[in-house]
């Protein structure tokens, strides 16, 4: 797997995504389940409050999501060539389809707050390609 090649940051995109669909569409009961084990498993380790870390690992998972799919969708627009801020609006328009599609689902619901902490999670991820980008392609082009 070449991180040189579009097509590596594509399937790294998509399986990402693919990743996301699966967690994002779980159940209430499923979802609460997968991210409260691990909370505790995480509580335990640290010695501290499950409950209290449920809540930020829950609200932090969105931003991470959202910063590795925009990362991800940048190498891939970078790679073809192609504007970066479209991964960023690529990763915005699924946070708004992703959370819009949760009343759907069982025990879930659309909260406008997720959708600000995606595309905080986006912009963080843009802002941080955008940087490590250009510095890649400077000492690419240093080498050549």
């Amino acid at each position: 797997m070449s991180f040189k090649n579009k097509n590596t940051w594509l399937l790294l995109s998509l399986l990402w995504v693919g990743v996301m669909f699966f967690l994002s569409h779980q159940n209430g009961t499923d979802t609460f389940n997968t991210s409260h084990g691990f909370t505790v498993y995480l509580a335990n380790l640290f010695h501290v409050d499950p409950e209290l870390l449920h809540t930020i690992v829950r609200k932090a998972a969105h931003l991470g999501l959202y910063f590795i799919l925009t990362l991800f969708l940048y190498g891939y627009q970078l790679l073809r060539g192609k504007a970066g801020w479209l991964a960023l609006a690529a990763a915005v328009i699924f946070s708004v389809l992703d959370e819009g599609t949760k009343p759907f689902i069982p025990g879930r619901h659309c909260d406008g707050e997720d959708i600000l902490l995606n595309d905080v999670g986006a912009v963080l991820g843009y802002t941080s390609a955008l940087y490590f980008g250009k510095k890649c392609l400077s000492k690419r082009d240093e080498l050549a």
